[in-house]
């Protein structure tokens, strides 16, 4: 989870006001297997993956641009863990999934959910570089 980001793009749009990042990793499909020795499973495996991003952005009444489901860009996160460490940088390629909003008497939120997408099968979509 990456609380207040000092900055988050996607493309070329940076996205203001994000409130926090998270990234989770899940299983896409799951292999279980039993033996006839019992009743406890005897070999698991995740054969397929997925990395999804979710971002919060409060709003205002003046935030009317959202990315569309089906947008492919690079998203890169900027952020400053903290005073002894330096600035960091997040990015991945990733497809917007989904584009909702959560409403509140005091405030709007957008929620973005991404979809990491990797060059190659067997290599992991994110990368945390330093940000010099």
């Amino acid at each position: 989870m990456i609380l207040r980001p000092n900055q988050v793009a996607f493309g070329t749009a940076v996205w203001p006001r994000v409130e926090r990042v998270t990234i989770d990793r899940l299983a896409a499909r799951t292999v279980r297997e039993w033996s006839d020795d019992g009743p406890n499973l005897v070999f698991a495996d995740v054969p397929e993956r997925l990395v999804r991003a979710r971002v919060w952005q409060s709003l205002d009444q003046t935030t009317l641009g959202a990315p569309l489901p089906g947008a492919l860009a690079e998203v890169r996160i900027e952020l400053s863990p903290g005073a002894d460490e330096g600035r960091r940088l997040v990015r991945f390629d990733a497809v917007v999934e989904s584009v909702t909003h959560e409403v509140s008497q005091s405030r709007t939120v957008r929620v973005i959910s991404l979809l990491a997408v990797s060059d190659a099968g067997d290599e992991d979509p994110i990368t945390i570089t330093d940000a010099s």
